[in-house]
């Protein structure tokens, strides 16, 4: 394939890119958007002064490492450019998510270079790197990562990893061929900590270059320079992880449960069923599955409860094993599954997060997709099926980008996103609570609408209970109910969200702290209020509960 028709083909599938997206860009802010970007001040700045440009790097609420002051200065930037216009800013997004899908084409052409060299076929090598990045372009599970804007965190750290993992890579390459390659690899180390800026999980490359040397690089003549090659694979790769493993040692507070409804062995048993989960998105794209919450997922408590948990573990280890044994034979498998599992080894461990999020494949998704690739192009042309495996690999890509377009087409109005997710997660809680949230929001707006709204609304809510009875949103949201329809809210709803706030797991997952600010705004408006004990009851119930965070709690006091 020449080199002017590869390029013109990954503009297309840039600009395919795009144009699935693009509906999405008119949705609005969600969820962490508002507390990090549209409800901080200090991101809120006008100008690109220094003295603005360091407001907004240090405009988060978390402290170091945690506070992410590349995406922070960002969100600035755009602020100061086009105003709180969410478009500008998911167009922001999008365009960073084109320039990885780029790093990652190149990406692609360098493992084919280490895996072949110059007995390579260059049509071959540059197919294989544009299925490569078009899958990963145009990948459904990507576009929350995109469109919910706070997720730039993730983009930008996952950009710049893959940057620092293709220079290092490159360099590699031109020091096993006789030629300079040293900035190259040195380059590698100040890339990643410019995305460790960005987010955290940028600290896992040196895992990555471990899986990278141990599946990849250790193909190559390794005559030249040797021991500057010890000293960085030393210097790059196990020092850092030394460092890494005692520094958790010591500070077993990261693994702190206190404020989850689950345990550190629950959630480490859950997520083998939800790493299997992952690699069940990224090939088979089910609609109905995707999504922001995810909060319906049944909990593994023990190894055969349920008995798919037991499965997991025992699959996940084959796979881990199956993975180190191929290395030489089947060096892109090795590399695709040990990179996938090396990416999770932060957000899918035994750190007290969330369960799921679509986010944590945004950087994992890179080693299966390119297996993809590479089945589809090089290992379907060894066994002389390529016309065959490239038309449905083109079928595979078409369908991608049309699952992206609906999700696209979804999140480009809030009550189109909430509806969904309710539809496709009807266990959620938090699914059905912003369902809910859009039909009180209408009767906001229109206290005479159909009496249906209302009672479309307590099915949610009423669902989300069923789900969960310690869904303090879903409590919150039946007394603003019946606040909205003038109705004096229950009194056994209102102590139950009293004991909910006093003993149960709090935080943003349970309870959205803007509920306490519409309380105190409602009792200052006309009509049917809470009485005064009722409204501080609440109040206490909520600061007696040691489960808060400063910024809940402040957000409440």
């Amino acid at each position: 394939m020449p080199t002017y028709l590869s390029r013109w083909m990954l503009i297309l599938a840039l600009t395919a890119t795009v144009f699935v997206y693009l509906e999405g860009l008119h949705g609005p802010f969600l969820l962490d958007d508002n507390i990090h970007i549209a409800q901080n001040r200090w991101v809120k700045i006008d100008s690109l002064s220094w003295s603005n440009l360091t407001r907004a790097w240090d405009s988060s609420f978390s402290a170091f490492p945690s506070n992410r002051p590349l995406a922070q200065v960002s969100f600035g930037i755009n602020h100061a450019l086009a105003g709180l216009d969410s478009w500008s800013f998911k167009a922001t997004n999008l365009t960073i998510h084109l320039i990885a899908g780029i790093v990652v084409f190149l990406l692609a052409r360098l493992i084919y270079r280490v895996l072949n060299g110059s007995e390579g076929n260059p049509r071959t090598a540059q197919l294989f790197a544009l299925f490569a990045a078009a899958f990963w372009l145009l990948h459904p599970l990507h576009l929350s990562t995109v469109l919910y804007t706070v997720q730039r965190m993730t983009q930008l750290s996952t950009l710049f990893e893959i940057l620092g993992l293709a220079s290092y890579m490159f360099g590699r390459i031109r020091i096993s061929e006789g030629r300079s390659g040293a900035a190259w690899i040195i380059a590698a180390a100040p890339l990643a900590a410019i995305g460790f800026l960005a987010k955290e999980t940028a600290a896992l490359f040196p895992l990555l270059l471990l899986v990278t040397e141990f599946t990849l690089l250790h193909r190559l003549p390794s005559a030249h320079r040797r021991s500057f090659i010890r000293i960085v694979q030393a210097t790059f790769i196990a020092l850092p992880i030394i460092i890494a493993v005692a520094y958790f040692v010591l500070n077993p507070g990261y693994f702190s449960y206190e404020s989850r409804s689950f345990t550190l062995e629950e959630r480490v048993l859950t997520q083998a069923r939800v790493l299997w989960t992952y690699l069940s998105w990224l090939y088979v794209p089910d609609i109905s599955a995707y999504g922001l919450f995810h909060d319906d997922l049944v909990i593994s408590t023990g190894l055969t409860e349920p008995p798919s948990t037991l499965l997991a573990l025992l699959g996940l280890a084959v796979l881990a094993i199956a993975a180190v044994v191929a290395r030489r034979r089947s060096p892109v498998f090795s590399f695709a599954a040990l990179f996938f599992l090396a990416s999770h080894s932060l957000e899918s461990t035994a750190f007290p997060l969330e369960m799921v999020f679509e986010h944590r494949n945004y950087l994992a998704s890179v080693g299966p997709l390119l297996l993809l690739a590479h089945l589809i192009v090089v290992d379907a042309r060894r066994l002389n099926a390529a016309s065959v495996a490239r038309i449905l690999g083109t079928l595979l890509l078409i369908s991608f980008a049309t699952v992206t377009y609906i999700r696209a087409h979804t999140w480009s109005s809030v009550e189109r996103f909430a509806l969904s997710a309710a539809q496709n997660h009807p266990q959620s809680p938090r699914a059905n609570f912003m369902a809910a949230q859009v039909f009180i929001n209408a009767l906001a707006v229109n206290p005479n609408a159909d009496p249906s709204i209302a009672n479309t609304a307590r099915g949610l809510l009423h669902n989300g209970l069923s789900a969960d009875p310690g869904c303090i949103n879903c409590l919150f949201g039946l007394v603003v109910l019946d606040l909205h329809l003038g109705q004096v809210p229950d009194r056994g709803t209102v102590e139950k969200l009293r004991t909910a706030l006093r003993y149960d797991a709090v935080g943003p997952t349970k309870v959205t702290v803007s509920q306490f600010s519409f309380l105190v705004k409602w009792q200052r408006s006309n009509g049917v209020k809470l009485s005064g004990d009722d409204l501080e009851s609440l109040f206490e119930a909520a600061l007696a509960n040691p489960g808060w965070n400063s910024t809940g709690r402040a957000s409440i006091e």
